[in-house]
Formats: structure tokens, sequence, C-alpha cells
């Protein structure tokens, strides 16, 4: 940004020896200073590199802008007042990530009773999971271009009741069609809140905490997939296969609650990009990459978590409810492998590649191993260390997208990252469906291996947080030069 680019960091050098100039962040300023401004110390990160804090405008600390005040962040105004407990916030923020993305994989695990009330082939539920994956693609753009110039606080809680709406609706639906343009609508508000939390979390946390609360709220959707397996099931026998989406609707009401409480104050990005800003964070090529490897671990992952129940009732010849209490291993694992990654990371001295590359690889080695597996038993290991495997870099892939996003754009590149790594989710539960239909099971998990290793390949083409520079017109960290 204007400004910044002669202010170097003093004894802070790159891996050629040349001084790094500091990494410009927005409105992360707090000491009352001259003319109404405030300024603070710059921090440091893991790398050693001092970041330069700025107004919401953009303008490094000391600058005359046209404007007596600046935006600060919600993390600040929290710590300021108090006002805001980011602790309870991301409580309700969780709620809701396991309210709304329950409604995405429930169908999965009663498969035979969906199938049976439409009408159809049981490969066919594969659709109604991702009719609802595609409206999460469908909003994500949208959606970080309200996140990034709105209080995300009046956002969210509209799209609950919605939510709410949408899942009541689908207790009368008549005709599968019908079933599909409701999965669709409810995707797009599933997509929006999921999105608008993980924003909400970055930025109400300060930012030496940043990378373990979004690990954290990234142990929602594991949770809300080993809650609609293991309660779908009992939930279809007992009362039919639509009611699944009752429970998961009232989680969220509870998390919508509990978040109304606890954000008390604006939540939003410090600054508001403009339309060139905008178009640039979409274009941003380390962010596209980041999401093209994400693509490859949420389709080996939604492979897991769609077509295991089935597998575990036709290979296995498991009863349906243990086939879904065994898949609900699949995200139950990653309770502990997506915030375990972030601490992997930080082990690293903040490198994102090895954590995100070695889950990847480790996943499609034991990926390809199931179908030979000769008995439950070891069935369930392999299962549950391709699951964690996979899931071990889900919340870095969200923390290095905001690292490589340029200034004021991190929600727009957020959402960015979703719409491309849940298009992987979106193709996942259809390609599978046509591997196992087509051809064989066998087929099915090499050819998701082959996506896994594809995805671990193009992170060589990712700098590392300490490679490069953060502020815009330097290549490889946030912009496309």
């Amino acid at each position: 940004m204007e400004g910044s680019g002669s202010r170097r960091a003093a004894g802070a050098t790159g891996r050629s020896g040349s001084p790094r100039r500091p990494i410009e962040r927005r409105g992360y300023d707090r000491e009352p200073a001259s003319g109404g401004r405030r300024t603070a110390p710059p921090y440091r990160r893991g790398d050693g590199v001092p970041v330069v804090t700025s107004d919401s405008t953009g303008n490094a600390p000391g600058r005359e802008t046209d404007s007596d005040t600046a935006f600060s962040p919600a993390w600040e105004v929290a710590g300021v007042n108090d006002r805001t407990d980011p602790w309870q916030v991301l409580g309700g923020c969780f709620l809701l990530s396991v309210g709304v993305n329950a409604f995405v994989i429930a169908p999965s695990s009663v498969a035979p009773p969906f199938a049976e009330r439409f009408g159809v082939a049981t490969a066919a539920v594969g659709d109604v999971v991702s009719a609802a994956i595609l409206g999460v693609i469908l909003v994500q753009i949208p959606a970080g271009y309200l996140l990034d110039r709105f209080d995300n606080r009046r956002l969210v809680v509209p799209a609950v009741g919605l939510y709410v709406l949408v899942t009541l609706g689908a207790q009368g639906v008549g005709s599968f069609d019908a079933l599909l343009g409701l999965r669709v609508l409810g995707g797009v508000l599933v997509g929006f809140v999921f999105t608008a939390g993980a924003n909400v979390v970055a930025e109400v946390f300060p930012p030496e905490r940043r990378g373990l609360a979004t690990g954290l709220y990234l142990a929602s959707p594991p949770t809300s997939f080993a809650f609609a397996h293991a309660s779908g099931p009992f939930v279809a026998e007992s009362y039919g296969p639509l009611r699944v989406f009752l429970l998961p609707a009232a989680v969220a009401v509870l998390g919508a609650a509990l978040f109304a409480l606890a954000a008390r104050e604006p939540v939003r990005t410090g600054s508001t990009p403009t339309a060139s800003e905008f178009a640039r964070a979409l274009g941003n090529r380390s962010v596209l990459v980041v999401g093209l490897s994400a693509f490859a671990a949420y389709a080996l992952y939604l492979f897991l978590n769609t077509w295991l129940p089935t597998y575990g009732t036709t290979v296995l010849s498991l009863p349906l409810p243990v086939a879904g209490l065994v898949t609900a291993v699949v995200p139950l694992v990653g309770i502990v492998a997506r915030p375990g990654g972030g601490w992997v990371s930080g082990r690293l001295g903040g490198r994102r590649r090895p954590v995100l590359a070695g889950g990847l690889l480790l996943g499609l080695v034991l990926l390809v191993a199931v179908p030979f597996a000769d008995g439950t038993a070891l069935f369930l290991l392999l299962v549950a260390g391709a699951a964690f495997a996979v899931q071990l870099g889900t919340g870095v892939y969200y923390v290095l997208t905001r690292e490589l996003a340029a200034p004021g754009t991190e929600g727009t590149s957020l959402t960015v990252l979703t719409a491309v790594s849940f298009t992987g989710s979106f193709a996942a539960p259809v390609v599978g469906g046509w591997l196992v239909e087509g051809y064989s099971w066998t087929a099915a998990f090499l050819v998701f291996a082959g996506v896994g290793l594809l995805g671990a390949l193009v992170l060589l083409l990712v700098p590392e947080p300490g490679e490069g520079e953060r502020p815009e017109g330097i290549p490889g960290r946030g912009t496309d030069a």
C-alpha cells in the first residue's frame, strides 16, 4: 500500500539476506495519538517480521487522513470495553455451524429410507447431498462481498431464520425434484452462515489466538457430520427420513441465540474493499491454488462421509444404524485433527505446506488400503486414519488463505477458498456414486486417492507465509502479479 513500501524492518531479513519490508495490516491501532488517531507498536509474527499497523484507510501510523475516526476490528473493541466475549462468540458460531452443516450430510446416513420414500435409486441420494453443496458454492462470492462491507451480526441471524423455514418446508415436500430445489436453497443459507462464522471468529480474536480459534471453529463441521450420522438412522426409522433435518435446525437456533447475546459490537473486516480490490481478491493466484488443494481434501472427506454407510451395509453387511455409527468416526477424528493441524504448523515455525501436503499424502495411502481390509476392525482403523490425515490441514487452509489475502479482503478471500474447496465436496458424492455403480468400490477409492495426490502436488506453487510479503503488489502474496 502507499507509504509502506519504503519501510524496512531493522534486523529482519529474507532468505536471501536482503531486508524484508514490514507487512501492513489494517485497523490494528490502539493507543491514542496526536489528532485523535490511534497507534500501536508493531507486533511480530512467528518468523520475526514486524507488522506495521495502519488504520482502516490503509495508511500507516502517523499519516494524515481525511477521516477523524478509524474502524477498529472487533477483537480490539472487545479488549477495550469487554462487551464482546470472543470465546462466547466462538461458542455461538460453533453451534451455528453444527446446526447448518448437519443439514448437508444428513441424507447420506439414511440413504435407503430416502430412496424408498421418493422411489429413486440409492445412488441418487448422492444428488441430494450435492444439491446442498451446490447452494454453498453459489453463495460464496456474494457472501464475501457482504461480509467485507456490513456488520456480520446483522447478516447471520436473519440467515439462520430463513434456514429454519427451509427445514420446516422440507417436511411436507412431495417430489424428489422439489426436495432437490429446497436442498439448494438450504445450501445457500448453510454456506452463508458457515463462512460468516469463520470470518467472525477470525475478527473477534487477537492475532496471537486467531489460529487456535479458527481451528476450534473448523472442528464444528465434523462435529455436525458425526451428529448427523449418529442420530439420523434412529430418527429416520422412528419418524421418517425427512425428520432428520429438524434436530440440526434446533441446534442452529440455539447457536443463533448464544451468538446474538455474545456479539455486542459490530463485527466486520477492518476496512471495506473497493470494487477493484474486490475483483483482485477474486483473482488472487495464491488463494486460488490453496483452494485447489483444499478441493482435493474436501473431495476425499465427502467421499468417505457419503459412501461409507452404503459400503458398510453392502460390503460388510452391517445394519444401517451400526454403519452410521462407524461412519461417524470420520468426522469425529476431525474434532482433534483440525485444531491439531494448526498446532503442528505452529511447532514447525508457522510453516503451512508440510501440514497440508503431509496430511493429503498419508490420507491417500490409507484410503487405497481401505477396500482391501478383511475385517471390520481393520476397516475401522484405516478409515479413522485416512479421515484424520485428510482433515489435518482443514484449519490451516483457512489461516493460510487469510495470510495470503490482500489487506481488507480477508472475508472475500475466505469465500473464494470455500467456493473452490466445496466444489470438491459437491463433486465427490456424485462422482463416487457413478464410480461405485459403474465400476467398483476399489476403482472409486483409487480415483479419489489420485485426487489427493494432485492436491498435494499443487502446494508446490504456494509460498510459505515467511517467503514473501503480504502487501498488494508483491508477487505471490495477495496478488496475481
